[in-house]
């Protein structure tokens, strides 16, 4: 009884986190208060790698105490991955056939004989069994892991368990709400009441990026996949963080326990085993992949199985369990039942296992060889003299405005990120940053800056530009990739610096009034300077001054190449401020009436 109650609270615990943390990933209105922050916080690479040390001591403290708990409660993608195991045996049950079939008289007086369909094997999707652990496979993934955090290899963007679980909520879980937001807002437009009328306005619903889409489905639909047919197998596979909690929770002070002088090896918990840890042959738990999920106990029928303190006395794997009641022999019902399971369980195919972890090997290396293909938008190099200060020229104009191409060298940081290398090294790839963006200008990046930066957030411009204010990036990164500023520190943050190309402007190619650029600049470092004889004036530039806002790059309406644009910088600068203005002392005029 005490366990069933443990395993509702896990549950009820698990789907509360789970909910919260999704729901600040997917918030459209941003209307969650930032209170929730505190859960993005605590999971365990963030905090590793984002200075949360004291979280990462409390995490592998509570696993030496009481095993992977933190996998089963705390760990988005693992509660995500027991939701799709849970979905995949009400399919089971679902598409389950039935065993028999009444038999229909032939006629008056006779009976005919009773016709029993032969059962059909069951949907194997539930029917979880004991598997080998692969230590070699999963020290070679921990090992890597830490390497690859101290020395800055690609790995953490990619199969880091919550870095996965974000690029999945934003590009997947996301969408999906701004769909159910816009579907109400034109239902409830019609409505007569007024107050529904304002509870809901139309999003712009368009993918972050085409990569992030295709990542965030594949994602989506592996773990699905995964945890459907093998529950865990994941967590305790690839995932370092499974690896490194599972070291602590072999030696747990409080973990499950098989009493093997009750135990008849009937299958039961094996068989409920998402994590495939449990070997009622032998009578084992393997603590490396328990998750302390409970899910076990309930399916024990015999009570043998405990959750605490101390070893119960275990037998050799071929002795028979004693019993008081019979004298040292099992009785018939029990044997009858025992039999009965193992011709249920009879159905599984193991060759599962090796299938999944053939498409895996199959998928990484078609990632790894489709990493090493050119860049598929090749560019030219920036124009000779871009940037200088324009003036009379006697040179031939071109044709038409914003056709000289150019390309941006650096890719532009969140404000914050010190330096190039501080950030790839680590940002894990969650997209928090991107899903809270009010200005969305952040957008997952491509291999523009090679394998280590996949799917790492940079700055674009392309629908936007960096409010002069605001500071959410950095107020949620859970591992300090990005820095949190305060607004005085942020208007000074350069993260990039402004590039002005008088062949694309329309002043100068069209002989035409414009100057937009420089109304959006709030520095000045984008400023207005006479030019030619019929009053025209044209951008000039104060590199210096620039942070990078991208609000000349934004309004800049040359096309198919903008005239001015924002350049990246590899480590992050302090721009020097617009001189203050003296104000002017207005003195008050009596107009007599």
């Amino acid at each position: 009884m005490k366990y069933t109650v443990l395993r509702a609270i896990r549950i009820l615990v698990a789907l509360c986190v789970f909910i919260a943390i999704v729901s600040f990933f997917v918030d459209v209105r941003d209307k969650l208060p930032q209170q929730l922050a505190w859960l993005e916080k605590i999971q365990f690479v963030s905090a590793a790698t984002g200075g949360g040390l004291l979280i990462a001591v409390a995490i592998l403290i509570a696993t030496a105490l009481f095993g992977r708990v933190y996998c089963s409660v705390v760990c988005p993608l693992g509660i995500l991955q027991d939701i799709f195991s849970w979905l995949s045996g009400r399919v089971r049950l679902f598409f389950a056939p039935k065993q028999g079939a009444k038999a229909a008289p032939v006629g008056e007086g006779k009976q005919a004989a009773p016709k029993v369909k032969r059962p059909k094997k069951p949907f194997a999707w539930k029917n979880y069994s004991f598997s080998k652990n692969h230590i070699g496979v999963r020290a070679f993934f921990l090992i890597y892991a830490i390497v690859a955090g101290f020395v800055g290899l690609f790995y953490f963007g990619l199969l880091d368990p919550y870095g996965i679980f974000g690029r999945i909520a934003v590009n997947v879980f996301k969408p999906l709400n701004v769909m159910a937001n816009n579907g109400l807002f034109e239902y409830f437009s019609k409505s007569e009441s007024e107050q529904w009328k304002t509870a809901f306005y139309h999003v712009a619903l368009r993918p972050e990026s085409g990569w992030a889409l295709v990542v965030g489905l594949v994602s989506f639909v592996g773990i699905a996949i995964f945890a459907g047919l093998r529950g865990r197998l994941y967590c305790n596979t690839i995932c370092p963080v499974g690896t490194l909690l599972g070291i602590l929770s072999r030696f747990s002070l409080l973990r499950t326990r098989i009493d093997a002088s009750k135990c008849v090896s009937c299958g039961l918990c094996e068989k409920r085993c998402k994590s495939s840890c449990i070997d009622a042959k032998s009578k084992t738990v393997d603590a490396s992949r328990c998750v302390v999920c409970f899910d076990c106990f309930g399916a024990c029928r015999k009570d043998a199985i405990h959750f605490g303190f101390g070893r119960k006395p275990e037998l050799a794997p071929n002795e028979t369990a004693p019993n008081s009641e019979t004298n040292g022999k099992l009785d018939e019902a029990t044997l009858k039942e025992k039999g009965r399971i193992e011709r249920e369980i009879q159905g599984y195919d193991p060759s599962k296992r090796q299938f999944i972890a053939l498409t895996a090997l199959a998928a990484t290396a078609a990632v790894a060889k489709f990493a090493g293909a050119d860049d598929p938008n090749p560019s030219v190099e920036n124009p000779e003299g871009a940037g200088e200060t324009a003036d009379e020229t006697e040179e031939a104009k071109p044709a038409d405005y914003g056709q000289t191409p150019y390309k941006q060298n650096c890719t532009i940081m969140p404000p914050g990120a010190p330096s190039k290398g501080h950030y790839m090294h680590h940002c894990v790839g969650c997209h928090l940053c991107v899903a809270k963006c009010p200005s969305h200008v952040l957008k997952p990046s491509g291999f523009e800056n090679g394998l280590l930066g996949f799917m790492q957030p940079k700055v674009d411009f392309s629908h936007g530009f960096c409010n002069f204010d605001c500071t959410t990036c950095g107020d949620v990164c859970p591992a300090k990739a990005i820095l949190p500023l305060t607004v005085e520190q942020k208007h000074v943050t350069q993260m990039g610096q402004v590039v002005f190309i008088k062949e694309n402007c329309i002043v100068y190619a069209k002989d035409e009034h414009c100057g937009a650029c420089s109304e959006h600049c709030p520095t000045q470092a984008v400023h207005m300077v006479p030019y030619g004889d019929n009053g025209l004036t044209i951008p000039e530039t104060s590199p210096e001054m620039c942070v990078g806002c991208g609000g000349c790059e934004y309004i800049c309406p040359a096309r198919p190449y903008r005239a001015i644009y924002i350049e990246g910088l590899p480590v992050q600068k302090e721009a020097t401020p617009p001189p203050k203005e003296e104000a002017k002392q207005v003195e008050e005029v009596d107009f007599g009436f």
